[in-house]
């Protein structure tokens, strides 16, 4: 979904690791993000627009709270 954001292509170095590393965390984000809008406890109308507002105002945050706890473990 995200691969060629970064257009990371043959890139090396510290920069480009720290770009691969978020990109991941991100596309686990987005993927948490999509199950739960799309659960069942998720109502449709109103209800998904609400839960697509939040998860877009928290994609960030998940992301680099799986960042953190990923880095944590090494």
């Amino acid at each position: 979904m995200l691969e060629g954001y970064f257009d990371l292509d043959g890139a090396t170095g510290d920069e480009a690791v720290e770009n691969r590393k978020r990109l991941l965390a991100v596309q686990a984000a987005l993927e948490i993000s999509k199950a739960a809008v799309s659960a069942t406890t998720a109502n449709a109308g109103i209800r998904s627009q609400m839960d697509l507002r939040n998860v877009s105002q928290e994609v960030s945050t998940l992301a680099d709270a799986i960042q953190d706890a990923l880095e944590s473990d090494l």
